[in-house]
């Protein structure tokens, strides 16, 4: 099952068909509006990310589209327990000078079928349907992934959109405190030094902005990316990381994570299925000595003239034995001739008249050093299964160490962001103070400036911490295969984030926001 934040999952494919059906923009119209000038913009939230990122992932198109040959590899392995029909039509023509014409035409239906194989047709057909099962899991552990990569690109382009909105509304109280320190210095009431203070604050502010603008462009250039989007596109993000995502404290058993993954992980599926397989192919390698029999037959008519009036049928025999590199072949033919003249093919002997009656042949030959790969093939089955079984124990070893490294990274990611909290309020009430003293006329301009930029560093910090603290539980999603919006970790409710930032947005007390600590604590 591939984890997911708010889609169920049997819903994820048939949703992606039906969505871009309707709305994705085709290649030709971003081609025309390249041409024209113009950009295409996409609305984006998360889901809708995470739909577009799977849909135009190449990798997972060319594993998709390997779908329909491995179903024609299943049919063709299921072919061999299938009798082999045929038609045979042989006709002679012999009209030489001096002696009779001679005119024959035979006309038979064949069959073939395989009798035994020691059961390799069998473990050819479980070959093939493991194979479509791989390409599956293939699929899945790609989807995965991709997920993953794209939770992560959209919540760091995500946060820094919000630095750009926390800079805007720093930049504007800067602005018009700078416009009042101007009217104040021409009035004489500050001086040039003051003024200079004030005007240097502001443009510490605007390059605090204009750091934020340039790290949405890098971060939205790899989030087209990840999405496999034109870099001409538009994006044009829904969701307020502050506003709109509701969090929970990370309660994580991390035993009982490891079991979940060790259960339900894609990728340990996948290194199962390659064991299943590197059995099966070694099973055959090990049987190469079992005999391959097929039993055949034909019935038919032959004669000078059509329509043939002499009635022939037969069975046949094919016997396959490798003995280490030597190869045993025999076959034979018992055919009746109801009357009239027929003419049977003996290997060796070439075309033969037969007269009515029961006509046959036997054929044997030993091929000495005709199978000399069979050793080989025995030691690669050997190898490749012990390495696929190694494999797996080290898989098993690595999730358990990858799931318990993710939790304690979701624990430690959950302190960092209650240490931001305390750091946005401590300037939070700072910058209160320090209105309340200046325009009581106990504090100066700039120093309020200087506490408006400290409080816009706070809530930078804060903003990283909360995508590193989201990014931190997608991470352990990814590792341990579970669905944060059932352990409700993450749930996305627009406008009501329970933040520091969003109380703060809102004017609600930030102090009883998720993830501070009340006095004495």
């Amino acid at each position: 099952m591939i984890p997911n934040t708010r889609v169920p999952s049997r819903y994820l494919y048939f949703a992606v068909i039906c969505f871009f059906s309707f709305h994705s923009p085709s290649i030709n119209s971003q081609s025309v509006a390249k041409a024209q000038g113009t950009k295409t913009k996409i609305p984006l939230n998360l889901d809708r990310a995470i739909l577009i990122g799977t849909t135009n992932n190449v990798l997972l198109r060319t594993i998709e589209s390997k779908k329909e040959i491995t179903k024609l590899v299943i049919t063709e392995k299921w072919r061999e327990f299938l009798p082999k029909v045929g038609v045979q039509y042989m006709g002679l023509r012999n009209t030489n000078v001096g002696s009779i014409d001679n005119l024959y035409n035979d006309v038979r239906l064949t069959v073939q079928q395989l009798v035994f194989d020691g059961g390799e047709a069998s473990l050819q057909v479980e070959i093939a349907r493991l194979g479509e099962a791989l390409n599956e899991q293939d699929f899945k552990v790609g989807a995965v992934k991709l997920k993953l990569d794209i939770q992560k690109a959209y919540l760091k382009t995500l946060s820094a959109k919000g630095k750009i909105l926390l800079g805007q509304k720093v930049v504007e109280k800067m602005n018009e405190s700078l416009r009042k320190a101007k009217a104040e210095f021409g009035q004489g009431l500050i001086s040039r030094i003051q003024y200079s203070e004030v005007t240097n604050k502001v443009k510490q502010s605007q390059l605090t902005l204009l750091k934020y603008k340039n790290e949405y462009n890098q971060t939205a250039l790899e989030l087209k990316q990840v999405l496999s989007l034109d870099f001409h596109v538009e994006l044009d993000l829904e969701e307020n990381l502050f506003t709109d995502f509701v969090l929970s404290i990370p309660q994580i058993d991390s035993e009982e994570a490891v079991i979940r993954a060790m259960n339900t992980r894609e990728d340990l599926k996948k290194s199962q299925l390659v064991i299943k397989r590197l059995k099966n192919e070694k099973k055959i390698a090990d049987n190469y000595w079992v005999p391959k029999v097929y039993l055949g037959g034909y019935a038919g008519k032959n004669g000078n003239d059509f329509p043939l009036k002499h009635d022939i049928y037969g069975l046949n025999f094919n016997f396959v034995l490798p003995l280490g590199s030597t190869v045993v072949q025999s076959n034979g033919n018992l055919g009746v001739q109801k009357d009239g003249t027929g003419i049977q093919t003996y290997p060796g002997f070439g075309n033969q008249t037969v007269g009515p009656g029961i006509n046959g042949y036997e054929s044997s030959r030993i091929q000495f050093f005709d199978n000399l790969s069979y050793s080989r093939k025995i030691m690669e089955g050997e190898v490749q299964l012990s390495e696929a079984l190694m494999n797996y124990k080290n898989l098993e070893n690595q999730i358990g160490i990858e799931v318990q490294k993710s939790v304690d990274r979701v624990n430690e990611s959950w302190e960092m962001m209650k240490i931001s909290n305390s750091g946005v309020i401590l300037n939070w009430e700072t910058l209160r103070v320090g209105n309340v003293k200046l325009g009581a006329g106990q504090f100066r301009k700039e120093d309020v400036l200087s506490s408006e930029l400290e409080f816009l560093k706070s809530q930078q910090e804060l903003t990283d911490s909360l995508a590193n603290y989201m990014i931190s539980l997608y991470e352990m999603s990814f590792a341990a295969n579970i669905d944060l919006s059932v352990k409700k970790l993450i749930q996305y409710e627009k406008g009501k984030g329970n933040s520091v930032i969003a109380a703060l947005l809102f004017d609600r007390d930030p102090r009883k926001a998720i993830g501070v600590d009340a006095p004495g604590e």
